[in-house]
């Protein structure tokens, strides 16, 4: 079980995801972020924001199920989203649901954010249903959930900061082996999944990396 968190913003698919928002400890929407509930049927345990983007049709749903809500200026120092995510305990794992194909300033802040949190300390994996990320810092050992690997699907690996040190893979097409990578390189973008391994993913001696596993196109 973990936290739902529900951004605001088009392109997300909920119906691939239904049963891990319908077993969700907690869920919680930044603003609009209900609005993508309103289908399903499903009742958010709260919802915070400024409230300027949501639909009245949403409103009137969350108050005939006495949502909880917590209202924000419009100017704030902080998006819903990272308001939402701040809310949760640092001990428990976050499922943030967001746009990945929306506003560029939208979707590279909510990434960063992702990173950020990791580096914080809280668990965190980001979607938009059909896209995964995984953020990982420091030392790690990551393989990708086996759900994920499938064929047609790519998994990439996106260095931030100062980029990655020593990573090693395993279970992939394309191999590395103590390879750092610096950010901005192009290198390890679509890498496959070797079927024929039974476990897929990445040691990381140092540095901070999104995994981000999605469909080819």
């Amino acid at each position: 079980m973990c936290y739902v968190v529900i951004a605001g913003g088009p392109n997300k698919d909920l119906s691939k995801i239904l049963p891990r928002i319908s077993s969700a400890e907690k869920i919680v929407c930044a603003d609009s972020g209900a609005d993508a509930l309103i289908p399903y049927d499903i009742v958010p345990d709260m919802v915070w924001g400024d409230m300027d983007s949501i639909h009245p049709e949403t409103k009137a749903f969350l108050e005939k199920n006495k949502v909880s809500n917590r209202l924000f200026p419009i100017e704030k120092d902080m998006t819903d989203s990272e308001l939402c995510l701040r809310s949760v305990p640092k001990e428990k794992k976050i499922l943030f649901v967001t746009s990945l194909l929306g506003r560029l300033d939208h979707v590279m802040s909510n990434l960063l954010l992702t990173m950020r949190l990791c580096e914080e300390g809280f668990d965190i994996v980001t979607t938009d249903g059909n896209t995964w990320v995984y953020p990982l810092c420091g030392q790690n050992h990551f393989v990708v959930p086996a759900e994920h690997v499938k064929e047609g699907n790519t998994c990439s690996l996106i260095p931030l900061g100062k980029g990655a040190a020593s990573v090693t893979t395993f279970g992939m097409k394309y191999s590395l082996k103590d390879h750092d990578i610096v950010s901005g390189s192009s290198l390890t973008v679509s890498n496959e999944f070797d079927l024929k391994e039974k476990e897929h993913g990445f040691d990381m001696k140092d540095g901070t990396m999104l995994v981000i596993v999605t469909e080819k196109v």
